[in-house]
């Protein structure tokens, strides 16, 4: 993983906000190898490597947002398409850190099919909001993964993915960044980004209340 450390990033208009201390490549880091449509699976932890390992407060409630980008000689130069996010499931009464943590920090994906061959950085994202009531008080957890993907088709569908740049794609009064969580509960939240590649169908989960967990 590129830019493993336990604080977050609080300005997301800075270079940390793509990998957290890293802009996102290293001649030293290797690639991971893996096949377009298969699927990926994604874990966070805190401290240690162990399933008992808390990857994240059970207070720090938010979505989970994974991009890919590929590799560019330039870190500055790369564009960035999202492939998974999960905010408030109305259904469950969770979100994608309660499912995570649920799971002992894991959430599974699956690497498009419909995308270029190459080298990409794969980008992993938390988004804490239980401070996120208050101008820049969301706090982004990002960490990056370099991957080499084969057996894809080379080509996108259309329409295309959205791309953006880290710095860039997120504003500071987005209505999933300034969030009162307490207030709202999930019910209208929506995740900050571009829709995700490829598209997939809408939920339409009832809904019901969310239940706040004691802050430690």
């Amino acid at each position: 993983m590129l830019g493993p450390r336990l604080s977050p990033v609080a300005n997301f208009t800075t270079k940390e906000i793509r990998c957290r201390n890293n802009d996102g490549t290293s001649p030293k880091t290797e690639y991971l190898s893996v096949k377009a449509g298969n699927e990926f699976s994604v874990v966070w932890r805190h401290h240690n490597d162990t399933l008992e390992d808390n990857m994240v407060s059970p207070s720090h409630r938010g979505p989970c947002m994974i991009y890919l980008g590929k590799v560019e000689d330039n870190p500055d130069d790369i564009k960035w398409f999202k492939i998974y996010d999960l905010g408030f499931n109305k259904e469950t009464n969770k979100w994608c850190s309660d499912v995570a943590r649920d799971n002992h920090g894991r959430v599974d994906i699956v690497i498009p099919k419909d995308i270029e061959n190459g080298k990409y950085i794969l980008r992993t994202e938390l988004l804490a909001l239980h401070k996120a009531m208050d101008p820049w008080g969301a706090q982004f957890y990002p960490n990056c993964v370099q991957l080499d993907i084969s057996g894809a088709s080379n080509k996108f569908l259309d329409p295309p993915p959205e791309f953006v740049s880290f710095p860039g794609a997120y504003e500071p009064d987005h209505p999933g960044i300034l969030y009162n969580r307490r207030i709202d509960k999930g019910l209208n939240y929506v995740v900050p980004g571009p829709a995700v590649y490829p598209p997939v169908e809408a939920e339409s989960p009832s809904s019901v209340s969310e239940e706040e967990p004691n802050e430690p």
